[in-house]
């Protein structure tokens, strides 16, 4: 194999991966919201810690495939925690897509659905070579947090949304 089909067989994973990673936040963002009862159900309080690999779902079926074509500049964001204590830290992952470094970027925050606001970082991330970047925050305000980046130079580009329960 040449070092130029593994390079693109690389790049085709990783716009696969992160295409995964944007259907599964919005299909969670969807649908979560949709839910219309304030308190979780006895399934949602009693469930497993489990965690799936990023690109992988549930069982090791194939994720669904979107129209959304890879490498248009599409910024996702992710975070390790989806619950904490007031004061608790919520690590932050995510790419831009095509890779590109030092892209300065924006974290911005909505509380119980309020307007965005940008939640203030000591150092807010930027891209590394790989387009990757990861950080930290914390935070005592309770409620649902939802939190999404914004491309500072353009801010027409803004990534998913997570959303971390505090209390």
């Amino acid at each position: 194999m040449s070092p130029m089909s593994s390079r693109a067989s690389g790049g085709a994973l990783a716009a696969c991966l992160i295409t995964a990673a944007i259907v599964g936040f919005a299909g969670g963002g969807y649908f979560g919201s949709q839910s219309g009862n304030d308190s979780p159900s006895a399934s949602e309080t009693n469930a497993p810690d489990d965690t799936t690999p990023v690109g992988e779902t549930p069982g090791g079926e194939t994720p669904p495939e979107t129209d959304a074509p890879a490498g248009d500049g599409a910024l996702t964001l992710s975070a390790g925690q989806t619950s904490i204590a007031p004061g608790g830290q919520i690590d932050f992952t995510g790419a831009i897509d095509p890779p590109e470094e030092g892209i300065q970027l924006r974290l911005e925050r909505s509380i119980d659905g309020g307007d965005w606001e940008t939640f203030p970082l000591n150092n807010q991330p930027v891209t590394n070579a790989d387009g990757a970047f990861s950080t930290y925050a914390s935070t005592s305000q309770t409620g649902t947090n939802a939190f999404r980046l914004v491309r500072e130079d353009d801010d027409s580009v803004v990534s998913n949304e997570v959303q971390v329960t505090v209390g």
